[in-house]
């Protein structure tokens, strides 16, 4: 890989289409992106999810441009983890909160949006492919006519990425954002609640401490009088309640634990959300950038078939010598980025899966 972080610089998408900065999440720590990106492309998961779609997405690297989609699969039926089915086995056995469905929701939309993405690579990569027979036909024959039927035929081609324009990724960061919100303020929610289930839960054994200890009085003083067998009743009175007040508790204990457990399942969301909102967000800045490098490339074709002059000619060509490692290294970001999107979304699936499954069967 040629990647360079240290240029990248990560930015997020408001709704309106604008970068910025801004925090998404209010018990989410920013970190170094740049150095997060590093790490994780270093990683063997990382290695793992790029060989299993290699695999799977096998074709000629010289195939003609119409001939892409043709051979391409469909990735999210065969990669994504966990698959649709075990998710929907998983609500009807468990009881899962609408919002981690809407999570599992979102998974399978980026997934499927990465699909897109690197599909639009591979066809922008075969695209390419002809700018370096025109730059190959330009050496061997200086003025020849077939060049300019090359460059012709180049320009007319359709960018690969323009589905991808300034609004979809927005879109995207918008309904995400609005998921992130509803599942920070459920765990908010969530933590208010097990304060006061702690708070109770010590107050109550106060209580009960208390109301054993004027037992305790109360018996010693009616003993000293005599009265040992008429505060009988009285005694086990208070021993009623005070079992009828442990029982309340244990209950409350039992209602404490399914907040933890439903609290972590809120946490495990709501961080795989911020993370695809962040991979997104990069993937539209990476694919609006590559896009306009595309479509630069196209009108210096356009302009050289209108042109037809030996000057513009060998201008066009040197131009398309020097973009042509700039062009190949931001087509190998892209796709790296795609890949690491994959990697993340599974793997947040996963620790929601996890989350749910073995604290629900204890």
């Amino acid at each position: 890989m040629k990647i360079n972080c240290s240029k990248i610089k990560f930015p997020s998408v408001r709704s309106n289409g604008k970068y910025d900065a801004e925090s998404t999440s209010s018990f989410i720590q920013e970190t170094d992106v740049n150095e997060e990106y590093k790490k994780a492309f270093r990683t063997h998961s990382y290695t793992d999810i790029c060989n299993k779609v290699q695999t799977h997405i096998r074709f000629d690297s010289n195939a003609s441009s119409s001939s892409i989609h043709d051979h391409y699969v469909h990735l999210c039926d065969l990669l994504l983890e966990p698959q649709s089915e075990t998710i929907k086995h998983l609500s009807k056995t468990f009881d899962v909160h609408h919002l981690l469905l809407n999570f599992f929701e979102a998974g399978l939309e980026a997934w499927k949006i990465c699909e897109e993405l690197l599909e639009s690579v591979h066809q922008a990569n075969a695209n390419h492919h002809k700018i370096k027979q025109i730059i190959k036909l330009s050496e061997r024959f200086p003025c020849g006519t077939k060049i300019y039927e090359e460059l012709d035929s180049y320009s007319s081609l359709v960018n690969p990425l323009s589905s991808f324009g300034p609004i979809k990724f927005p879109t995207l960061h918008g309904s995400h954002k609005l998921l992130l919100k509803k599942l920070t303020t459920k765990h908010t929610r969530n933590k208010r609640k097990q304060k006061l289930h702690k708070v109770f839960k010590k107050s109550g054994g106060c209580t009960l401490v208390a109301l054993y200890t004027i037992l305790a009085i109360a018996l010693l003083v009616l003993a000293c009088h005599g009265l040992v067998v008429a505060a009988a009743s009285p005694g086990l009175l208070a021993c009623s309640f005070g079992f009828i007040k442990k029982r309340k508790l244990t209950k409350k204990g039992v209602k404490m634990s399914e907040l933890k457990r439903i609290g972590a399942q809120l946490d495990v969301a709501a961080k795989g959300v911020y993370t695809m909102i962040k991979d997104l967000d990069t993937m539209g800045w990476l694919a609006e950038r590559l896009h306009n490098e595309i479509e630069y490339g196209k009108k210096m074709a356009h302009k050289c078939v209108g042109n037809r002059s030996p000057d513009v000619l060998d201008e066009v060509m040197r131009k398309f010598r020097v973009h042509e490692t700039c062009f190949l290294e931001q087509l190998e970001e892209l796709e790296d980025h795609i890949y690491l999107c994959l990697l993340n979304v599974n793997r947040s699936r996963r620790l929601l899966v996890d989350e749910i499954m073995p604290r629900s069967n204890n």
